[in-house]
């Protein structure tokens, strides 16, 4: 009886072991886009790999030491506090970019903007390295983890919008932190450049572009500029008959692009604003609102500002018209629930927030407004290869594994199908 007890025993572990193996993604193909947005609670990480492997990342955020902020509704830290952003992110990007067979490193990195929560904070828990003659924190740790090869910025080289003067008053000490990162770059040889609005070659495929000749990225805005929708056309985002000195803030400033691969349509435009004061009649800082007459329709948007109260205009979702929303939050007011308002009235089924606070999720359920909104997460966009199909999925963010929490159906894509 004892060694029929022992071989049951064993088969009920073998078993449970099996039912327990989490479920893992499978691994990037050749001809296949994922768009990964990672959460770590302390600002957003967008890794892509392209469909020929090419490997781009925008934005490195690092809010700092989150219980000296003077409101404390940020969500923990995920998966945990015990290493920098940063180090989460670059942990990220290795273990996905596995298929690639290639050193680490990064085709390309992008600052949407210079905000704490896209690029790093300057704090007690920035790191100073003997020999750095600037710290670490977001952008310039991960930059010193995983070798970029190409730095692209809103601003560079002059950074000179409004002014030079109003530029690095508006920015502070975090900036000339920055500068001082590039400037070594610069000494090293390594390339870096300026957002170009207008262009569709500055993001181009690295190893075999021939080979997917359907993908490309359309930079539509940045920097107090527009693409005008044809060509490499571009004008000022601040139009005829504002002010001599009128100029759009640091968010509205945002590098904004659309991708596209086959069929399928990607929309991504940091955290430009879509609202303005009626009393003031300071149109012109809403940005969302040119940017809709020219980004087309897409399958996937994130959402502008992290979905707060300015984000996401009527004008905007209409001209988007996308089956997905992804939300990169950290904070008790991401999403706002007039964002979630309009767009849920705007038809977008399926909300994908990388990271949210319980207490959110609780008040927009109250409210009758979580129905679409999907389980936090770090979401993956994947396209499959052709782009003719897309799934998305929501990988634990508590957890190295990675393991998928929830997955949608598979999309046919129709955001660039013309």
């Amino acid at each position: 009886m004892k060694k029929i007890s022992l071989i049951t025993a064993a088969i009920i572990l073998a078993i449970t072991s099996v039912e327990a193996k989490p479920k893992l993604m499978k691994e990037w193909s050749q001809g296949t886009l994922d768009i990964h947005h990672i959460s770590t609670g302390r600002g957003p990480a967008f890794f892509y790999i392209l469909p020929d492997g090419t490997r781009l990342l925008v934005d490195a955020g690092d809010l700092g030491d989150a219980s000296r902020w003077k409101h404390k509704e940020i969500m923990p830290a995920v998966p945990s506090a015990d290493k920098r952003p940063a180090e989460w992110i670059a942990r990220y990007i290795e273990h996905f970019s596995k298929p690639l067979n290639k050193e680490l490193y990064l085709d390309y990195a992008m600052i949407t903007h210079f905000d704490t929560d896209h690029y790093g904070r300057l704090d007690h828990l920035a790191l100073s390295v003997e020999g750095k003659p600037y710290k670490l924190t977001g952008m310039t740790h991960l930059a010193n983890l995983v070798p970029i090869r190409t730095m692209i910025d809103r601003g560079y080289p002059n950074y000179d919008y409004p002014s030079p003067t109003a530029f690095r008053k508006r920015n502070g000490k975090l900036f000339l932190n920055y500068e001082k990162f590039i400037k070594e770059r610069e000494a090293q040889g390594l390339k870096n450049e300026q957002f170009a609005v207008g262009s569709d070659k500055q993001f181009i495929l690295k190893s075999s572009p021939a080979d997917y000749p359907t993908f490309r990225i359309q930079n539509v805005a940045g920097n107090g500029k527009l693409w005008t929708g044809e060509g490499n056309g571009v004008r000022s985002i601040v139009v005829d008959g504002a002010p001599e000195d009128a100029t759009v803030d640091e968010n509205s400033s945002s590098c904004v692009f659309r991708l596209e691969y086959g069929d399928f349509a990607y929309y991504m435009g940091g955290d430009i604003r879509g609202t303005y004061s009626k009393k003031k009649n300071n149109y012109w800082t809403d940005v969302q609102t040119p940017v809709s007459k020219v980004i087309g329709t897409v399958d996937v948007a994130v959402a502008d500002h992290h979905g707060y109260r300015d984000s996401m205009n009527d004008n905007l979702l209409k001209a988007l018209n996308a089956n997905a929303i992804i939300l990169p939050v950290w904070d008790l007011y991401h999403p706002h629930p007039n964002a979630m308002k309009r767009i849920i009235k705007n038809g977008v089924t399926e909300v994908f927030p990388a990271g949210m606070t319980e207490e959110n999720l609780a008040k927009l359920t109250e409210q009758g407004l979580a129905d679409p909104i999907r389980p936090s997460g770090h979401i993956v966009v994947r396209v499959y290869k052709g782009g003719k199909k897309y799934q998305i999925f929501v990988l634990n963010d508590r957890s190295l594994d990675y393991e998928i929490i929830y997955k949608s159906k598979v999309f046919k894509a129709r955001g660039n199908k013309k």
